[in-house]
């Protein structure tokens, strides 16, 4: 039976599913109205978004502004002239974004500061300033500020070319966020340097209309040295590449074994076989496990190194493993968060060795519920260091020669590793019955020749043994946190904040033009995400889409206050497994050591240091991961030097004003397509369809177009591939089921 048109209905629907906005067919659909009532509808929508009880969202869309939406706005405009501190983030454009850094026990602003271009100062990208609100941007709906002064550079050296101009030698970094620097001092460089790659120290940054100056430090070489790109991009990302001295002689100082009077007091796990997986070139082993199957149930051990035991609060590696937060991990090589007598040696939980452990000991039923968990200190020896792709390998249905040597050699320790992978499925299994998301997605790997040079890239798919040492360690993670969370004594939680309203409104803009949406009811939940990832599985355009998704989610980061944790669907979750190469996962295991020895008001009494070592080492890890980025970036970009004007097909992934930037089908490598290159018209940008279109033919690039490029032109210095358009693909042309883009770090 078809309803009659009722204003309070309507406005119930639209309060019930706020913040979500409803499009005027939705509105029908919800009330049981007839084709008859559009007019009507309509007429009354309009009606509420002029006398300001409805807002307006896109062309056909109406939201309800509730007690939740104008308190946001009141305190929106209330904050003009208020002014706050946060990280300076600069992009291409001009503009910028201040990332405001939550107080202690308040959350972050719901969206970051926007900085208009000139309203910056002295300020550079990465540095922690200080800005003002001057004004809420209804339209962007978010605040705006200028930066007031500079707190805390974001470094004080840059990397970049050295050029000769106007009678002055300048360094234009390779980081074109950065201005360029007019060198000064009495070191210069000599006329051969022009075109190398140098290190220049910060006088004077810009300010007004001086430029800013700096003081050569030195010359480093050509572009094209490996040793160059790296100095350059660890320069570039504030890490640090050297131990200081006093770090190194307490590494030395410590035994390359842990004693008999070290493992008194400890439960004695020896006789367990233990193994650690992990990837091939992988020389630091934070974990291993073992697994025995009790009855209908499950006993798993996980045994994490102990560094705790060894670096001990204040001193110079502790003071160092702080100020880097976290291991770098580049294609050939490493830097690591600790010395190697510590990360490859000490704590490295390596084969056929005793090692000092803590132990997280869970014990499940057969339904994969946990029922107990013991926390304590032990010591091991590992059976054997085995590697993913062997795992891997011996678990599959494959049976060829080199197989079977595996499976022989593993011997009695096969039985353990099937056990773990039936574990693992279970445990599996459960986590996203319960609206985990499913973010199970390949990695580029860059190969490598002997010399170091980039000679391919492609993706790896993860398999059954990552999964089995991911479900694990996660399982050890959630465990320690829920136990800290019932004592009410601060770690550094590993929390993930579900995204907002704006980013999901966003997302469904570009989704719906391929028959997709975020469906959600008042917030947003894991599931509501996971839903769209299968309804898009399959489809031609899956990996843009679900790139799109990504990007849509916040980053998940460190906090004494209690988040939870979106994309794992945690209420309660910490990073606890891996403290050779993560700071706050040594913090943890302090936390866990002072409360096993009574010490409750210590532990306690550390809640304000442990917000400052969050907030710093949330901060190193976005820089790890975008040197690591950068790292990627040069790497594809150096391979597709071999490959300059052979024709590939592609997508396009991503779409500016100046151009856009298509992935290969055959390796995954993203290069550029200038929109003033491209042939037969002039394009311009049109933001509500995501595309390029051509003034004259009308003609469209959008997301996920095919397209055939060819490379034509390789920067090593900018790490960027340009792009050459030979041909818009029919959208039959289907590309291979290929991966899809990088998982953000849990």
């Amino acid at each position: 039976m078809v309803a009659k048109f009722s204003p309070r209905a309507l406005l119930s629907q639209l309060e019930a599913r706020a913040p979500r906005p409803l499009s005027a067919a939705e509105l029908r659909r919800f009330l049981n109205l007839g084709p008859e009532s559009e007019q009507e509808l309509r007429a009354y929508l309009d009606a509420e978004v002029r006398a300001g009880r409805l807002r307006r969202v896109g062309k056909g869309r109406y939201q309800w502004i509730g007690a939740r939406s104008e308190s946001r706005t009141a305190a929106g405009a209330s904050t003009a002239g208020h002014e706050v501190t946060g990280r300076y983030c600069r992009v291409r454009a001009g503009y910028g974004f201040v990332e405001v850094a939550a107080e202690a026990g308040a959350r972050a602003p719901a969206r970051d500061i926007l900085i208009p271009e000139g309203l910056e100062g002295p300020a550079w990208h990465g540095d922690t300033v200080a800005v003002e609100i001057v004004r809420r941007d209804a339209r962007a709906r978010r605040l705006v500020g200028r930066v007031t002064r500079v707190l805390e550079r974001g470094r004080e050296q840059v990397v970049g070319t050295l050029q000769w101009a106007r009678g002055r030698w300048r360094v234009v970094p390779e980081d074109d966020l950065l201005p360029v620097v007019e060198l000064a001092g009495d070191r210069v460089p000599r006329p051969p340097d022009v075109g190398k790659i140098a290190l220049a120290r910060l006088v004077r940054a810009a300010g007004g209309r001086a430029g800013a100056t700096g003081e050569l430090e030195r010359v480093l070489g050509d572009a094209e040295e490996l040793e160059v790109q790296f100095f350059s991009i660890a320069v570039e990302h504030g890490l640090r590449t050297e131990f200081p001295p006093a770090a190194v002689r307490e590494a030395q100082a410590l035994p390359s074994d842990p004693s008999p009077a070290e493992m008194l007091g400890r439960k004695d796990l020896r006789d367990l076989p233990f193994v650690t997986i992990d990837g091939e070139a992988a020389r630091d082993f934070d974990d291993a496990v073992c697994l025995a199957v009790e009855g209908s149930g499950y006993r798993l051990w996980v045994a994490i190194a102990d560094v705790a035991f060894y670096v001990r609060p204040g001193s110079a590696l502790d003071r160092e493993a702080a100020a880097r937060g976290t291991s770098v991990y580049f294609p050939d090589r490493a830097i690591p968060m600790l010395p190697a007598a510590l990360s490859e040696g000490l704590c490295s939980l390596g084969p056929h060795r005793e090692r000092l452990v803590q132990v997280v000991e869970l014990r499940y039923d057969r339904h994969g519920r946990r029922r107990e968990v013991a926390m304590y200190p032990g010591v091991i020896r590992s059976r054997a260091r085995l590697t993913y792709t062997k795992v891997a390998a011996v678990l599959s249905q494959a049976d060829t020669a080199e197989i079977r040597a595996w499976r022989a050699e593993l011997g009695p320790l096969l039985p353990q590793l099937r056990a773990m992978e039936q574990f693992m499925r279970l445990l599996l299994r459960n986590r996203m019955a319960a609206g985990s998301l499913d973010l199970d997605l390949p990695e580029a790997l860059v190969d490598l020749s002997e010399e170091g040079r980039s000679i391919g890239v492609r993706l790896v798919h993860r398999n059954d043994a990552h999964r089995i040492i991911e479900e694990f360690m996660l399982e050890a993670n959630r465990a320690v946190a829920e136990y800290f969370s019932a004592q009410g004594v601060p770690i550094p939680y590993r929390v993930h904040e579900a995204p907002e309203p704006d980013a999901i409104e966003e997302l469904n803009r570009f989704l719906r033009a391929f028959g997709f949406e975020v469906r959600y009811h008042r917030e947003i939940r894991p599931g509501d995400l996971q839903r769209l990832l299968s309804e898009i599985e399959g489809h031609r355009m899956e990996r843009v889409l679900s790139r799109l998704v990504l990007r849509s989610l916040k980053q998940a980061r460190y906090s004494v206050e209690n988040l939870g944790h979106f994309g794992l669907a945690f209420p309660v979750y910490c990073h606890f497994t891996s403290p050779i190469r993560r700071y706050p996962d040594l913090l943890v295991h302090r936390q866990l050591q002072r409360l096993r020895e009574g010490r409750r008001e210590e532990a306690e009494s550390e809640r304000a240091a442990l917000e400052a070592a969050c907030a710093a080492s949330s901060e190193r890890e976005r820089e790890a991961m975008e040197a690591e980025r950068a790292m990627l970036d040069l790497k594809k970009a150096e391979f597709m030097l071999d490959h300059l004007l052979e024709p590939e097909p592609g997508t396009i992934v991503s779409v500016i004003s100046s151009g856009c930037f298509v992935e290969l089908d055959a390796y995954p490598v993203e290069g550029f397509l200038r929109a003033e290159d491209l042939p037969g018209d002039r394009y311009r940008y049109v933001e509500r369809e995501n595309a390029l279109r051509g003034l004259r033919t009308g003609r469209r690039l959008r997301l996920g177009d095919r397209v055939l490029v060819e490379a034509t032109n390789v920067s090593l210095a900018r790490r960027q591939v340009d792009f050459a358009l030979l041909k818009v693909l029919s959208p039959a042309d289907r590309p291979p089921r290929a991966g899809l883009p990088e998982a953000p770090r849990r």
